[in-house]
């Protein structure tokens, strides 16, 4: 808890310090166009505490964190989801915010292709 509003806020290397509700608007955006060719992609909607991911069966996450975003898309589409990350990341550049969630998700949908695991 930060003191100002009262509400617990949750470490997230993206984000740095500023967890405005327009950088989680620019994470969901950024999210949602990289999922726009992905089977099945999910809906992602900033809220003031974190993320809501809405998955194509009606199932809804909360999210804290964008880690926890882009741990909470669907397995079976990791492949496209990669390849998607991967022509985002070279368009992308390496600076900025877009840039942060682009590069997380691509590190973690490697290592879950990696691991294979469910989550």
């Amino acid at each position: 808890m930060c003191g100002a509003c009262g509400t617990t806020v949750y470490p997230d290397p993206v984000m740095g310090n500023e967890h405005t509700l327009r950088n989680r608007i620019l994470v969901a955006q950024t999210v949602s166009a990289v999922c726009a060719g992905v089977p099945g992609a999910p809906r992602i909607a900033a809220l003031a505490a974190g993320w809501s991911v809405t998955s194509a069966t009606g199932s809804i996450s909360l999210c804290h964190t964008v880690a926890d975003i882009w741990r909470a898309l669907p397995v079976r589409s990791a492949s496209v989801l990669q390849h998607a990350l991967e022509v985002r990341a070279r368009t992308e550049g390496s600076v900025g915010l877009s840039a942060r969630v682009v590069a997380l998700g691509l590190d973690l949908t490697r290592q879950r292709l990696l691991v294979g695991s469910p989550r």
